[in-house]
């Protein structure tokens, strides 16, 4: 994504961009879940194999992961210390000498600067360089003058709206290979796949490209983008093509396999259209007249879909020719094709050197060079083609949806999802007629730091969406359905994101402006919209695994003896602390909430101004273009926070119950016995798990009873299910349970504490009174179970299909009892054991 890099920034257009990062600005740090902590990287990562250039060579030609060069200085990495050359003798010393007087990063003029032991990693790109520290800290050092950003001086912090620091992840931290890819005015412009040019403006953009442990999946982390890897691009030949190195060069990545075979593409965040703030972009075919020296051009759309991977001409080996993983690529001038691709290797009088050529030429030619080869490190050729892996494309079916009614007998599937990237068909059947659109999803940019991959772990990602009509589409189709289809659709034919989608492993939501949604499932799921909760989707948490584990679980038990003391009291202080950092936790989410929303305020009023007065007309500097889906990104923002935030804080609000009742029935015990008690048990009433809570209040596995809606009777079935390991709840099936008329689920709010309180008193001597939640979780697929849910029961619930209730239960007898205003309580179920 763009950094600003202009000399004067409009006043206006700062203050449309400041309403993005109003959110993150008051809470820097943000909620602890989405920070990545830092993770140290093997120290193998120094070994000599990757010094093929030699000890202090009179020049780099190949990049490795601890030599490398950019436009100005050949570096290299000796005991974890930097040293550089210039290239000529302009740019730099003519001799290697330690980087910037102490070969690490240091920044004399900010002391909160973190400063590391030593280097494992560097990588360079124009006129960047990036270190890889040992605690697997990113750190960057630019020679170019750009607004906003120190020239000639280590940066520990990047990211926008927030500057904070690029660590390796788990994951990452095991990958194969990184690079850096930096676009920015010595390659001057980008030709887009219509053929025309666009000036690279007054910005620059870095990308970190990891190639990640199984060779297939790419991670980028974006100078002008929160500080993670939890981005994607995905690999060649959708994601099975199984890499051994990568390398990039002005956002162009160069991959190579074990066989030798080739891919290139270039993409960055950019110029896959993620950034419509900052650039038009469009699915509409057009010639611009402009050329890429000319600026005006970087205001003209961009075309879409970006350009996919680029097969590369194998190279012509003969006699006892070989080449290695080792390879290069590097920008030599303006534009898309002015890159130079490098495979470092051997020709057939066993010379020493590398392959070279244009990106877009056919033809390789060897250039010997001095370079030194480990004997594992050559690919063999002879394996053509390489392995491949698996894609992670999937297959998703479901219908559109009104509020909870089906919106036609239409069924839509999706046959080619793939979550990373990429376009996939949209089929869309009416009985025996099937119509294929196309659809062009892009991820939207979120402002949060995210240590968890969206649409795979926990939250799902979220997409610009546009939909495209392929000519000929519908040409096989009767008139009616073709009439029917050019009524939903054809406005919408390329207009631009138009539809957000919102994805996960085993689900895709796609909404418009309008009050229809389009559900798609995997199978794993009901493809009923209705029953689909976003919260009860997510895996269990860390959290839930520390507080079942042994180092905060007291073994043995419920009586402890004097001399289990000691082991006892020390469970109490971690108990401790995961319930501070859950508290914390809850009140970022909750103050979270509270700035997005302000955000959302912020930008309206902004974008009203800019309205009324016509400045959202003007393009320079970019009001036009950051007002068109400024308020659809904040939107979508503020209701992915919400979901991530309220998901959240309801899971944690669990487990905060249960660790209160764990300490203090802990410290009970424990204090009993410090005062001499030779035996102590935890107090009546306490249970670790919420099963265990439920076991202890007698309630029901499953009842059978009435459910009443209005003047009709149901006869109901209601089966306990435990939704996660921390939450419990009945879910009761109206009418026949094989095919009932629908699903509802009815949840008790601060089970635990109702249940310890009374200290093991049974129902039938005290009855429970409590407050729960009832939901609906699905309305039957037949039109006549939706219109009898439209005329009875939708008249119980809120708008988002749930409504507070009261649960009363007496040891036999359980009822279900809904609070209307200035009325008496109605009975809503009642079933027995």
């Amino acid at each position: 994504m763009e950094t600003t890099g202009t000399k004067k920034i409009p006043v206006l257009i700062g203050t449309l961009l400041l309403c993005l990062c109003i959110g993150c600005a008051t809470n820097a740090s943000g909620p602890r879940s989405f920070i990545p902590k830092p993770v140290k990287p093997d120290k193998s990562s120094l070994c000599s194999a990757e010094d093929i250039n030699g000890g202090f060579p009179q020049a780099v030609h190949i990049k490795t992961k601890t030599q490398t060069f950019n436009a100005y200085h050949y570096y290299i990495l000796k005991d974890g210390l930097i040293w550089y050359k210039g290239i000529n003798g302009k740019s730099g010393p003519g001799e290697w000498t330690l980087f910037m007087e102490t070969g690490l990063p240091h920044n004399k003029k900010n002391r909160a600067f973190h400063n590391p032991a030593y280097i494992v990693e560097i990588a360079a790109d124009a006129d960047e360089l990036v270190a890889l520290s040992e605690e697997g800290r990113f750190y960057r050092i630019c020679f170019e003058w750009i607004a906003l950003r120190p020239t000639k001086a280590w940066i520990e912090k990047q990211g926008w709206p927030i500057l904070t620091v690029l660590t390796h992840d788990s994951r990452t931290v095991k990958n194969i290979a990184w690079s850096l890819g930096k676009r920015n005015d010595q390659v001057k412009y980008y030709e887009d796949p219509f053929g025309n040019q666009h000036h690279n403006g007054t910005m620059d953009i870095a990308t970190i490209y990891v190639l990640m442990e199984d060779g297939q999946e790419i991670c980028y982390a974006d100078n002008g983008l929160p500080a993670d890897f939890s981005r994607n691009y995905i690999g060649p030949e959708q994601g099975r093509f199984k890499s051994v190195a990568i390398s990039a060069s002005a956002s162009t990545m160069f991959l190579i396999n074990e066989a030798g075979e080739m891919y290139t593409r270039m993409a960055d965040f950019d110029i896959v259209g993620c950034d419509p703030m900052l650039f038009k972009y469009t699915y509409v075919p057009y010639q611009s007249p402009l050329s890429g020296t000319d600026y005006q051009s970087n205001l003209t759309p961009w075309a879409l879909p970006p350009e996919d991977w680029r097969a590369q001409p194998s190279i012509p080996l003969e006699g006892g020719a070989a080449v290695t993983r080792y390879i290069t690529i590097l920008q030599n001038g303006r534009g898309n094709g002015a890159r130079e691709l490098r495979v470092a290797g051997i020709n057939e009088a066993g010379e020493t050197g590398y392959w070279s050529k244009a990106i877009y030429d056919t033809v390789w030619r060897f250039v010997p060079a001095p370079l030194f080869f480990p004997e594992d490190v050559f690919l063999d050729t002879s394996r053509f083609p390489g392995p491949r892996g698996d894609s992670l494309d999937a297959a998703f079916s479901g219908y559109g949806w009104e509020g909870i009614t089906r919106a036609s007998d239409w069924s839509y599937e999706i046959p080619n999802f793939n979550i990373l990237e990429g376009s996939c068909a949209l089929r869309i059947t009416r009985g025996d007629e099937t119509c294929t659109l196309t659809l062009h999803p892009v991820e939207l940019w979120t402002y949060l730091q995210r240590n968890y991959l969206p649409g795979r772990q926990g939250p799902p990602k979220l997409f610009l969406l546009t939909l495209d009509i392929p000519p000929g589409a519908m040409d096989h189709l009767s008139e009616e359905f073709s009439r029917e289809l050019q009524a939903r659709f054809a406005k919408y034919d390329k207009k631009l994101f138009h539809y957000i989608m919102e994805a996960s492993n085993d689900y895709v939501l796609i909404q418009d402006d309008g009050e229809q949604v389009i559900f798609l499932t995997n199978g794993t799921l009901s493809n009923y919209l209705p029953e689909f909760r976003r919260s009860w989707r997510y895996d269990n948490y860390e959290e839930v695994i520390r507080y079942n584990s042994p180092e905060l679980k007291a073994q043995g038990g419920p009586v402890f003896s004097r001399d289990q003391y000691a082991e006892l009291w020390r469970k109490i202080e971690p108990n401790k602390r995961l319930l501070a950092e859950l508290e914390h936790r809850v009140a970022e989410f909750e103050s979270l909430k509270k700035v997005v929303a302000g955000s959302n305020i912020a930008y309206s009023t902004v974008d009203f101004i800019t309205t009324v007065t016509f400045l959202n007309t003007i393009d320079i500097p970019k009001i036009h273009t950051a007002t068109r889906f400024g308020k659809k990104i904040l939107s979508a923002n503020k209701t992915f926070i919400d979901m991530i935030s309220d998901s959240r804080i309801w899971r944690d609000k669990k487990l905060i119950e249960l660790l209160r009742l764990r300490i203090e029935s802990y410290t009970r015990a424990a204090k009993a016995l410090a005062k001499g008690a030779d035996e102590a048990s935890f107090p009546r009433g306490f249970a670790e798990t919420i099963q265990e809570y439920w076991e202890i209040a007698g309630f029901p596995q499953e009842m059978s009873g009435d459910f009443q809606a209005g003047s009709y009777r149901l006869r109901a079935t209601a089966v306990s299910s435990q939704l996660t390991q921390d939450v419990s709840a009945w879910i009761v099936y109206l009418g026949d349970r094989e095919q009932p008329g629908a699903t509802l689920l009815i949840e008790p709010e601060n089970l635990a504490s109702a249940i310890f309180t009374r200290r093991g008193k049974p129902a039938d001597q005290k009855p429970y009174r409590i407050t729960g939640t009832l939901y609906v979780l699905r309305v039957g697929g037949e039109e006549a179970s939706q219109d009898f849910f439209t005329q009875t029961l939708a008249s119980l619930f809120n708008k988002d299909l749930s409504t507070e209730v009261e649960i009363y239960f007496n040891g036999t007898e359980l009822e279900i009892r809904k609070n209307r205003a200035f009325q008496r309580d109605i009975v809503v179920f009642r079933g027995k054991a």
